[in-house]
């Protein structure tokens, strides 16, 4: 049976008339163009920016007609929740591959006059930053040929940052942008400006711009907790993970470095001498900054590890297939060309970094990559270990990612 004739009408309408009401409560958002919505006539596409972890939920609310929305292959590995998934309209895309199956299922979409919802991103934000678009999305709509829309949120990042556990109260907007109100005019352009003019409208700096430019405010007394998911690297002395957040304050535990992080995101340091003033600044930083220790480390010429996380629950599968425990307290460790993954009994898998692909974070530090047919996922025990360091130093020492980064060239297919 296709996932077509899976989806249940009433079953999509059932759950958005219960759960509306209270989730909007909590993620009130204030749609900026509200009018442009009666004039939407499907079959058309939505390519939305990803800024916040409920901002596919929140479309679905606000939106009339039900979103089949494309996700990670990684959410229907559960065979209940991907088959729920199917039910209300959900469809997977695999990571780090060009997809025909999905590609066909969205052809099919269209004929059936649905609405299609896809982030050109393929991750959600870091750090309250754009990310680069997939080129392959301006292939999608020069071979659907349907009108394109851009939702485009606003202070979702202060809402409920990436690195965050909790939801902070303060303003949310929503604007709509037609990239193409008629299906035709997608024919006057090829791929390259179609690509061009997507860029153009999902540029965004949230917390950098957005933010303190409409003076909006967060509250919370946990605005920083769990930050070091994220910022891994102390800007005062350079080291790897010695980061740690407590309420609103962010501190190494190997030198004297604090700071505070206020009511808009922004960086008040207890010494001088440190430039950046928000999380974006300082993301970017460190990933200038990471090739250099890299580059450190190898002419050291150390036996001891780059990385070392202990206490990880790794699980083993391949794509969609349900994931197998296969250790519960094993440890991870990079070393210069490999990785070793040691298990509480059994034998070490050494994995060249050159046999790994399809690296990448899912949620908030959930670390993923595939080697010899076989993927492997790492559960943190301690919720405030960063897979996203890992992320940031395999791309860095060229081990091929699922999705594109700052400043990087994105994924054509």
């Amino acid at each position: 049976m296709t996932r077509i004739k899976l989806f249940k009408r009433g079953l999509y309408f059932f759950i958005k008339t219960v759960v509306r009401p209270w989730f909007l409560f909590f993620y009130p958002v204030k749609i900026t163009n509200p009018e442009i919505l009666k004039t939407m006539k499907a079959p058309y596409l939505l390519l939305p920016n990803h800024i916040m972890k409920w901002d596919a939920v929140i479309l679905s609310l606000i939106f009339p007609l039900p979103l089949n929305s494309m996700a990670s292959e990684s959410h229907f590995r559960n065979p209940v929740i991907g088959f729920f998934f199917s039910l209300i309209g959900v469809f997977p895309k695999a990571k780090a591959k060009s997809d025909l199956g999905a590609i066909r299922h969205m052809m099919d979409l269209k004929g059936k006059g649905r609405v299609i919802c896809v982030f050109p991103e393929g991750q959600l934000s870091w750090d309250g930053g754009g990310m680069p678009l997939f080129y392959s999305t301006a292939k999608l709509i020069k071979l659907l040929k349907i009108p394109v829309y851009v939702p485009l949120f606003s202070g979702g990042s202060g809402v409920f940052p990436r690195w965050g556990k909790s939801r902070r109260k303060g303003p949310m907007e929503l604007t709509i942008h037609p990239l193409f109100a008629d299906g035709r005019d997608v024919k006057k352009l090829d791929s390259d400006e179609i690509f061009e003019k997507l860029t153009s409208i999902i540029s965004y700096k949230d917390m950098d711009l957005t933010i303190p430019g409409r003076n909006w405010r967060y509250k919370s007394t946990s605005r920083a907790e769990y930050l070091e998911a994220l910022l891994f690297i102390c800007p005062s002395c350079r080291s790897i993970a010695s980061l740690h957040s407590q309420g609103n304050q962010f501190y190494c535990r190997s030198c004297s470095f604090e700071t505070t992080l206020d009511d808009q995101y922004r960086f008040h340091y207890k010494t001088q001498g440190q430039s950046f003033q928000t999380v974006l600044q300082w993301n970017q930083w460190q990933e200038q900054v990471l090739p250099e220790l890299l580059r450190d480390y190898r002419n050291e010429k150390t036996s001891r590890p780059f990385i070392i996380d202990h206490d990880i629950l790794i699980k083993t599968g391949f794509r969609m297939d349900p994931l197998r425990p296969w250790t519960r307290k094993g440890k991870l460790a990079l070393f210069s060309d490999h990785i070793l993954v040691r298990p509480e009994k059994g034998d070490i898998r050494r994995i060249p970094l050159t046999e790994m692909n399809g690296v990448h974070v899912m949620t908030r530090q959930k670390l993923e990559f595939y080697h010899d047919k076989t993927l492997y996922v790492f559960f943190f025990s301690n919720p405030r270990t960063s897979g996203y360091k890992w992320l940031c130093t395999l791309r860095k020492l060229a081990v091929p990612s699922s999705y594109a980064w700052h400043g990087e060239e994105v994924e054509k297919i």
